[in-house]
């Protein structure tokens, strides 16, 4: 088992380094592969908890169906996903060899044998206060989502083992469960609904340590379910993100050199500084799991940064933006 571990803390850094050239190349050089029963660490499964950055069909199952353009560059119609082609949660399924995960919340034509994805848009770590018309924040928040998972693994053993038949092709065996790699990637709008409330940032770093407690109780749940392998996604550079400068120009001003807020990324960075830290006393608290913080954000915002060097011109200005923020909401 330490043997395994190691070896697989070491293929988790170099899944990382891999998701980083990733993202700096724009996700654009992965290839599909179908895959088996995992990569050669093992990982036969990944079961995904997030927001919009990882939902792969959640949200578009609980409410309306997400619309066009969405999807557009690579299925070629909406997908479930809130972005014109994949996320990274599909090009890292890809890299392991493993099918693109369907969404827990799907009831048609989903396949979880090899993982289930619990994450939706608008999610945060926190419960939201009032319905989603209200607060722009999902129902299905970290804690549903463990719950879900938990209920998913009892219902689907269940019925892989009492009733059998086609289910047992489309359910994962009860094996991969303390095998699989468990994604976290969420906390972006927890950070942009204090915003939206009209906190300060002052106020809205005042609350991410109530944050981080609910994530490791996330976190020690799932371990608790059987999960030991845990990749953990920091928060996204928000102040390079459209509407959240639309929304809040007061905010959003003044602007760094790649035109991204400096408050908004200066409160991103202090979660990040705090998940880091949270991730290392996950550690030390469960010895026997390996835990990996992936910072997103750096890769990310190089990508904004560095456009021009990496061949992209940042576009669409503020007007323009809002319209579009209006049609996606």
């Amino acid at each position: 088992m330490a043997s395994r571990r190691r070896f697989c803390t070491a293929k988790l850094a170099l899944l990382h380094f891999v998701l980083v050239l990733v993202l700096v190349r724009q996700l654009s050089a992965a290839a599909r592969s179908d895959g088996d029963d995992g990569a050669p660490c093992g990982f036969p499964a990944i079961f995904n908890f997030g927001d919009s950055n990882s939902d792969t069909g959640g949200l578009s199952a609980l409410l309306d169906a997400v619309p066009p353009p969405f999807g557009r560059t690579y299925f070629g119609m909406p997908a479930g996903r809130f972005s014109d082609g994949r996320l990274t949660i599909d090009f890292m399924a890809q890299s392991l060899g493993i099918r693109y995960l369907s969404s827990y919340l799907d009831s048609v034509g989903s396949n979880f044998t090899q993982g289930a994805n619990f994450a939706t848009a608008a999610a945060s770590i926190r419960p939201p206060n009032g319905s989603i018309s209200v607060s722009g924040i999902s129902p299905i928040s970290l804690d549903v989502q463990t719950s879900e998972f938990e209920q998913f693994i009892n219902r689907s053993q269940f019925v892989y083992n009492n009733i059998g038949g086609i289910y047992r092709e489309i359910l994962p065996k009860a094996e991969y469960f303390s095998r699989a790699l468990y994604t976290f990637d969420i906390g972006q709008n927890d950070l942009t609904v204090g915003y939206f409330a009209n906190m300060s940032t002052e106020q809205v770093e005042a609350y991410i340590p109530r944050l981080m407690e609910r994530f490791i109780a996330a976190v020690q749940r799932v371990y608790r379910l059987g999960g030991r392998y845990f990749w953990v996604h920091n928060t996204a550079p928000l102040g390079c993100l459209t509407y959240a400068v639309v929304l809040r120009p007061d905010i959003a001003a003044p602007k760094d050199e790649a035109g991204c807020s400096v408050a908004y990324n200066a409160a991103a960075r202090s979660f990040n500084a705090r998940l880091r830290e949270t991730v290392a006393r996950l550690r030390v608290a469960l010895p026997d799991a390996a835990v990996t913080y992936v910072d997103v954000y750096t890769a990310k915002y190089r990508l904004v940064s560095q456009a021009k060097k990496l061949g992209t011109t940042p576009r669409l200005p503020a007007r323009i933006s809002r319209e579009i923020f209006q049609i996606s909401v």
